[in-house]
């Protein structure tokens, strides 16, 4: 992979001037964030980019009823007069009388899709010449699920990729008994839309766990693309800092959403929080309470395994991973944070308030989104960006009501599977169910 996208750094320098993609894949998903179940050969990356040569401003996002879909924005082209060819030739640019914006369609699979494409041919051509690995045996395949470009490689497993056959070797815990294995990859091409600071986790022992322990002024925008900033530069130096970068996804519509305008849906980018969500989660790994709650939420993905999203089941086209790890970070903040006054005593105490939270979240019909509109975050992220996001997203806003029915009945008997194994509501504190039960109104 490493070898494919410094390909794709090259050629886009030399077709696409001024679109800089960084020559580096950031690692995220459950696998670098310590909530991966099975599937150990899926992995998910970020290649970050720019587009230098243009002036980019963020244009908010309605549904039909005209309110404010909070995470969804446009980006509208400034200098749209003076801007490179290929960017006209490659139909990039959506004109309406409100200004010119970026296709992000067309982006994604005009210019990263043939960046890609062209760099595999590439790389096939060295393997052919001798110039890679003798003896691979592997082939690869891409489609486009925005935003995502994902990528599978089927390895032969007595001839497939180097590292991966001396696994089976050395590796007797890893079991493959199919010919071909499998590796998933989730490509993300991201645009750098800021870049933030947070203190580092492993020189500041109780950030997250106490509100007293953070340094001061440890919110600061150091690079800014997109967002005007207030916050000021107030950082001491008793504390290692570290950047957390925001990132512009490209989330065109390409299945029927009437909550999007037919205008706006080729133009869409959704604002990712993978950046601190990972360095929560770096935090959680210091936390024994946050750890018990980590493993809980990894039983419960392990549980919904038995429902994924193609069966006759409605619980899995309801809950997704991400939609667990935003429940693991309400439980981070209601159930471990000040550290000092709350901690859990086991994985069966927090699996409770895990179950809990999920329940209630179907049989509402709602699970907000934790960065936005969550009145309480700044306990957890203070003088952050998200406290200025006011307006609440609901994950399950777009599912209609019996598909949350059938998921309701679906969830009871997942849960009479896992009974025994996590406590009962009258066992736990009520105070800190109904933290999270006020946010579903």
């Amino acid at each position: 992979m490493t070898e494919i996208t410094r390909v794709m750094t090259q050629k886009a320098k030399e077709r696409f001037q001024g679109l800089i993609i960084e020559n580096i894949l950031i690692k995220q998903g459950s696998s670098r964030e310590g909530l991966k179940v099975c599937d150990p050969l899926e992995f998910d990356y970020i290649l970050p980019f720019r587009i230098e040569c243009l002036e980019l401003l963020r244009s908010n996002i309605y549904n039909e009823h005209g309110d404010f879909i909070p995470g969804l924005f446009k980006q509208r082209v400034l200098n749209s007069s003076r801007i490179p060819g290929w960017i006209e030739e490659q139909e990039l640019l959506e004109h309406d009388r409100s200004g010119s914006f970026l296709n992000t369609k067309n982006l994604q699979r005009k210019i990263f899709s043939s960046l890609w494409d062209k760099s595999i041919d590439e790389h096939h051509k060295k393997r052919l010449l001798g110039r890679i690995y003798e003896n691979d045996d592997y082939t690869i395949h891409r489609s486009v699920d925005p935003p995502t470009l994902k990528i599978t490689i089927a390895v032969k497993k007595s001839f497939g990729l180097r590292g991966l056959r001396d696994s089976f070797i050395v590796n007797e815990a890893l079991v493959v008994k199919e010919d071909t294995i499998y590796i998933e990859v989730d490509l993300v091409p991201a645009m750098i839309l800021a870049s933030d600071t947070v203190p580092d986790p492993y020189t500041v022992h109780t950030f997250h766990q106490n509100i007293d322990g953070y340094p001061k002024g440890w919110f600061r925008r150091v690079k800014q693309f997109l967002f005007p900033s207030s916050a000021q530069d107030t950082t001491t130096l008793d504390a290692r800092m570290m950047p957390c970068e925001r990132y512009g996804i490209m989330k065109w519509v390409n299945k029927k959403n009437p909550a999007i305008s037919v205008d706006d849906k080729d133009m869409l980018w959704r604002e990712s929080t993978c950046g601190y969500e990972k360095h929560i989660l770096d935090v959680a790994r210091r936390n024994q309470s946050q750890k018990y709650v980590m493993t809980a939420c990894r039983l419960l993905k392990g549980a919904l395994r038995k429902f994924p999203p193609d069966s006759k089941e409605q619980l899995g086209s309801v809950l997704k991973s991400y939609h667990l790890k935003n429940i693991t970070l309400y439980c981070f903040l209601f159930l471990t944070i000040p550290s000092k006054n709350n901690q859990l005593s086991s994985v069966r105490e927090a699996l409770g308030y895990f179950v809990e939270y999920l329940k209630m979240s179907v049989n509402e019909g709602c699970l907000p989104h934790f960065f936005y509109g969550n009145p309480h975050i700044s306990l957890m992220l203070p003088y952050s960006p998200f406290e200025q996001e006011n307006t609440r997203y609901n994950f399950f806003a777009g599912k209609d009501q019996e598909t949350l029915r059938q998921a309701r009945y679906s969830l009871s008997r997942l849960l009479e599977t896992l009974d025994g194994l996590y406590d009962k509501r009258w066992m736990l504190d009520q105070e800190k169910i109904m933290l999270f039960k006020d946010l579903l109104h």
